[in-house]
């Protein structure tokens, strides 16, 4: 009997979206229309199949470096999907939707020691020829659920270890070939180890028609140590960039410059595919504003990494994944977005796979106007005088961003990986400013007003290499891994200031610049980083890991200020500077883990040596820091059952200053407002415990954490008044701050079609001062943070999602930031036989996001308002490029040949 793949899919789609009633055992397919599609009868007819585990990957593909340790890479079969509940008799947190989304980051509780093995043949001219890198998937009779997967070597062979006993089916897939069912496979303690022998397999005849095979992956998903979104699944994100995802990104918030908070804090470091980038160079800002949606697959958010990982970042790890298709033959997505306002952005992810070598390859081009205004107000106070200072900052900033990145995986043998890819990051920016300053008296009337107009341009290109080196070996689990990735990251920025004034010479300072100036600072950012990590399974489940790492930075800034004066532009040395920050970074790491019945553990040890040199060329001031820390960190979990998970957790980590903050230059460029850095910063030391409680139910998903977080150290921006009403902001090192809370995730399906995802986050922040810093930035207080998002899919193809977001006023050393609130819409609605998309995306709705601030000194109390375009329409479209890749032999005639194996075929 001939077998049609298409009609395979579309029966099994068909089957799957009509067994989807609520609460109710899906009716089987009856073995005629199984063999009616050329698959073998399975008497033992199992439930309908549940969606596979999204999480999982191709055992033949390198495994994230963020992943967790415990974490098993297994086979993401090409199956269709569905979102319907299962049936009500299956045990919590395996066969519902919540129990699979929890469990994504989580390993099978139950591991034998069985094993499958077999080999894949296919007749050509009268012999039998191996199946190169077929899926193999593993599935439960009894439900159907996915266990893992394997792809066969180059000579047709797969093995799959570590299984449980249980009845079991395979699902055998391959371009070119027709799909085989191998049923009602057992493996028992007395018969642990199955050969299934040769395995024949049916070339199809003809070139396959274009299939559209998609897996329908939740937008969260949440383990104990970390949460993961899926980029496609938000709505709300559709056109944007990576900071329009955070803004949708439970515990993250991000204000109006860009700066990143997790769980209260904004201590947070950010890596692109699990590595520093040349972006990271750069503030964050930059960084998320310069990453297109469309190029990422997911966020990760590390609340407390282990050993394994840099111990950089006190409130955690922020991890942007950017696509790489692994699927076989030829696949692809083009997609173009329009928003209001002149904005627009388009890309397209093109992948193919040829035996041993996989290509992949995306662009993204980025056009984006923006308006933005700042308006504040600081009140002066030396004695019995009082004064005023108003400030309005109106700006618009415009870019155009590009983003071209290409490179291949391929297998050198069935033990051998290799991996690269370059990414090309040309971007130009031009911005306009307008500032006016007014300066009052004590009964608020003018005495004159500033005028400074601000002309920016900024040409600006980076490049990312990325190597990797995967090593397996005969013995189950031992694997060696070696990434080395270099970025850099370059830009001039051109600045042209005009001055005016009506102020009255007598309160004008020296440093307050009339008339016309310019300014040019080239910038150049170098990341380097080699890494290698060594995984080495014991006897009784005992794992130990461990890894060397060496990090390299550069950042280079050469400002030059020059005034117009009697038409000659003249250099102020005053306010040009070439700095130089140059840092080294060597850390080795150790993991031990053990699992002991319901109970596991990880205890780790990592040590890093840092060596920084400033160098302040304009003034030739040199510093230079070294110093060596140890970072342990202790993770005990506990699965007290299917569905209930819990984890304790401690780590040691570093914040160390940025460049910026150690830079002593004075910047002039606000000549009311000016700062510097100061070299003699030391790193923020933090202490981080844990108590996670996951709870799985049949339409519920329950995440509870207990954190509590001591930064020593801590480093904080410091402002005074000076006499002549200018103040100066720097850095400096406080004794230390607590942050202790409780933080709730809550996932519920409250129909069929609909589910709710809610966030609250509750914590006190304590921030105590040194003896030498002013006991007024001794301060607490408690805040808390609030979102809930509804996914909504009416009907089949349609997706609506609506977020609303509150974060409560909350403290900082020198000032109070108050609470703002938002809500987001997005609609995505599949056509063209589900090839296509359209997108609409609205983010806030009511145009309520803002960010307001009140700061205070000894002699001065300031008030801020600052608001950026927010309130910004998409409308989009996005198409799925498919096409199956025929082999490369002659097909003049077609095959009727059944593809149900006989007994001697395994």
């Amino acid at each position: 009997m001939k077998t049609d793949p298409v009609s395979f899919l579309v029966i099994c789609a068909l089957w799957l979206v009509l067994g989807t009633a609520q609460a109710q055992q899906p009716a089987p397919v009856s073995n005629a229309m199984v063999q009616a599609i050329g698959l073998e009868a399975d008497t033992t007819q199992p439930a309908a199949p549940i969606r596979p585990d999204t999480t999982q990957y191709n055992s033949a593909d390198r495994p994230d470096t963020v992943r967790s340790a415990s974490t098993q890479p297994v086979l993401q079969p090409a199956l269709p999907t569905t979102d319907g509940p299962t049936s009500a008799t299956q045990p919590a947190g395996t066969g519902t939707a919540a129990g699979r989304r929890a469990n994504a980051g989580a390993p099978e509780s139950v591991v034998g020691s069985g094993k499958i093995s077999g080999k894949l043949l296919t007749p050509q001219a009268g012999k039998n020829q191996p199946v190169e890198f077929a899926s193999i998937g593993l599935f439960r009779s009894r439900d159907s659920s996915s266990v893992t997967g394997a792809l066969t070597d180059e000579k047709g062979f797969f093995q799959m270890n570590n299984l449980a006993p249980d009845a079991y089916y395979l699902l055998i897939q391959s371009l070119g070939f027709a799909a085989k069912r191998v049923p009602r496979i057992v493996i028992s303690m007395d018969k642990p180890i199955v050969d299934l022998g040769n395995i024949l397999m049916t070339e199809t005849a003809k070139q396959l028609q274009e299939v559209v095979v998609q897996g329908q992956k939740q937008a969260y998903e949440y383990s104990l140590d970390r949460k993961i979104v899926n980029v496609d699944q938000l709505p709300i994100a559709q056109g944007g960039s990576a900071i329009d995802i955070l803004q949708n990104v439970p515990s993250v918030t991000v204000d109006v410059d860009g700066t990143l908070s997790l769980r209260g804090s904004s201590n947070v470091i950010v890596l692109v595919d699990g590595k520093p980038s040349g972006l990271t160079g750069l503030d964050r800002q930059a960084i998320l504003e310069q990453i297109p949606a469309s190029n990422i697959e997911r966020i990760e958010m590390i609340t407390n990494p282990s050993s394994r990982f840099d111990a950089d970042g006190a409130a955690g790890i922020i991890n942007i994944i950017l696509k790489k298709e692994r699927a076989a033959g030829f696949n692809g997505n083009v997609q173009l977005n329009v928003g209001t306002r002149d904005k627009y952005n388009a890309s397209i992810n093109l992948n193919t796979r040829f035996k041993k070598l996989n290509l992949f390859s995306s662009y993204n081009f980025r056009a984006n106007r923006r308006f933005q205004y700042r308006i504040s107000e600081r009140q002066n106070i030396f004695g019995d005088s009082i004064s005023y200072l108003a400030q309005r900052n109106d700006a618009i900033r415009r870019s155009v961003n590009n983003n071209l990145r290409v490179g291949f995986d391929y297998t050198l043998s069935p033990r051998d990986n290799i991996t690269a890819s370059i990414l090309y990051r040309p971007e130009y920016s031009r911005d306009s400013e307008e500032e006016n300053f007014n300066t009052l008296d004590a009964n608020r009337v003018s005495l004159g007003r500033t005028l400074r107009i601000t002309e920016e341009t900024e040409p600006e290109r980076g490049l990312d290499y990325v190597f990797g080196y995967r090593r397996t070996f005969d013995k189950q689990g031992r694997e060696l891994t070696f990434d080395a990735t270099t970025s850099t990251n370059e830009s001039t920025e051109y600045q042209n200031f005009s001055n005016t004034t009506t102020l009255p010479e007598t309160l004008l300072t020296p440093n307050f610049l009339i008339g016309q100036q310019r300014a040019d600072n080239g910038r150049e950012n170098r990341v380097a980083v080699l890494q290698l990590d060594f995984v080495e399974p014991l006897k009784d489940k005992k794992k130990l890991e461990t890894g060397l790492k060496h990090t390299y930075r550069r950042l280079a800034s050469d400002y030059t200020f020059e005034n117009l004066l009697d038409g000659i532009w003249t250099i102020n040395p005053a306010i040009s500077n070439n700095f130089i920050y140059d840092e080294r970074t060597s850390a080795a790491y150790v993991n031990f883990g053990n699992e002991i019945r319901k109970f596991s553990y990880q205890v780790g040890l990592r040590t890093e040596y840092t060596n920084i040199t400033t160098d302040q060329r304009t003034t030739n001031v040199k510093s230079q820091r070294d110093y060596i820390y140890l970072f342990p960190s202790v993770f005990l979990n506990y699965n007290a059952s299917e569905s209930q998970k819990m984890q304790i957790n401690y780590s040691r980590r570093i914040n160390r200053p940025s460049t910026w903050s150690l830079n002593p230059f004075i910047d002039l460029s606000d000549p009311l407002n000016i700062r510097y850095g100061n070299p003699d910063l030391n790193p923020e030391l933090i202490n981080s415990f844990e108590i996670s409680h996951l709870l799985y139910g049949k339409s519920t998903t329950l995440t509870s954490s207990l954190f509590f977080r001591q930064t020593n150290n801590e480093i904080t921006n410091y402002r005074t008044l000076r006499p002549d009403g200018i103040t100066e902001q720097t850095s400096l090192n406080l004794n230390r701050s607590q942050n202790y809370g409780l933080e709730v995730v809550v996932t519920q399906d409250l129909t069929r079609w609909w589910k709710v995802n809610g966030n609250f986050s509750f914590f006190q922040r304590n921030i105590q001062a040194s003896a030498d810093v002013p006991g007024i930035l001794t301060r607490t207080n408690r805040s808390w943070t609030a979102r809930v998002t509804s996914n909504m899919n009416p009907k089949k193809g349609t997706d609506i999602q609506v977020a609303m977001n509150y974060r409560s006023p909350f403290i900082v050393a020198q000032g109070t930031i108050k609470g703002f609130f938002n809500v987001d819409l997005g609609v995505k609605q599949n056509i063209l036989k589900g090839r296509g998309t359209v997108s609409l995306r609205v983010s806030d709705i009511f145009n309520t996001l803002q960010f307001q601030n009140e700061s205070f000194g000894s002699n001065f109390v300031s008030s801020t308002r600052s608001k950026r375009e927010s309130r910004i329409g998409f409308i989009g479209f996005s198409y799925r490029l498919s096409r199956q890749v025929v082999r490369e032999k002659d097909r003049d005639q077609e095959r009727d040949r059944d593809d149900t194996p006989t007994e001697n075929e395994f």
